[in-house]
């Protein structure tokens, strides 16, 4: 994309813009504000401190398991150009303990609540001929970690969904792209679900500490805050983004060797037996 002196600011939402991966995008995209009118969304406006607040940017209140909130939000910022969807939750625990309440929760915020967003202002981008959607997903979508399969197949949902309006949007002039971070330093907290009476409980905490500790030295969120920046001044930008330590040459892997051989790596990254 590249813009006009004489035309508007393209006009940019960013859900989960108060702290992590949407603060970096929306911090790098704010610093433009000739180019790029940021709203950003969290789920309390109200909470924020001045602090957490960013110059250029307008705050919304949004809950991704609320419809009612998606509505009301489509209501009071009925137009937009570029969506990016960033926020979400993650967990850890086993397939065969988390109640479903709790999985179709973390579908409702990482995939439907989405879902619903993109329903609401691709009209617009598909009248204007023009628009940028971008969903920030995770390697996981593609080589999910134990104990982290919900999450997991929540983004390999968003990535199927992508795929599919690639083609779908392709001639409205649209551009669909995946960013998939592998382990990005991030405050995003892991919903602990792993009874500590059960008997996965010592894998289970053997591989959250393990993520821990690989998040607390992963690259600052700063990197998809650049990232976005330079896909929203390309025309024709890639379909799917790894990001992240050596991210290119995991995703190449994954994708190339055997699944079996991926799994037993995967394994003995955590150290399960």
């Amino acid at each position: 994309m590249e813009h006009n002196p004489t035309q508007s600011p393209q006009k940019v939402l960013i859900t989960g813009a108060s702290k992590g991966i949407g603060y970096a995008i929306a911090k790098q995209l704010s610093t433009f504000p000739s180019e790029f009118q940021v709203f950003g969304t969290t789920r309390n406006v109200a909470s924020l401190s001045e602090d957490q607040k960013l110059e250029n940017v307008q705050y919304f209140n949004l809950d991704l398991n609320d419809p009612a909130s998606i509505a009301s939000l489509g209501s009071e910022l009925t137009e937009i150009d570029i969506l990016i969807n960033n926020a979400g939750c993650s967990q850890n625990g086993p397939v065969e303990e988390v109640p479903l309440s709790f999985v179709r929760n973390y579908f409702e915020v990482n995939f439907f609540g989405l879902l619903a967003l993109i329903q609401t202002y691709l009209p617009h981008m598909r009248k204007q001929r023009a628009g940028y959607l971008i969903n920030i997903s995770s390697m996981a979508g593609v080589s999910p970690v134990p104990f982290s399969s919900f999450y997991a197949a929540s983004k390999a949902a968003v990535n199927a969904l992508s795929y599919g309006l690639e083609g779908e949007l392709h001639s409205f002039g649209i551009n669909v792209v995946i960013i998939a971070p592998f382990d990005i330093n991030t405050d995003l907290p892991q919903d602990f679900r792993t009874s500590s009476t059960s008997e996965y409980y010592p894998l289970s905490s053997q591989v959250k500490s393990a993520r821990d500790k690989g998040l607390s030295q992963a690259p600052s969120p700063t990197i998809i805050g650049d990232l976005v920046e330079q896909i929203l001044r390309t025309s024709h930008p890639k379909s799917f983004y790894p990001v992240g330590k050596n991210a290119k040459l995991k995703f190449y892997l994954i994708k190339h060797l055997p699944r079996r051989t991926v799994a037993k790596l995967t394994r003995k990254m955590f150290n399960i037996p």
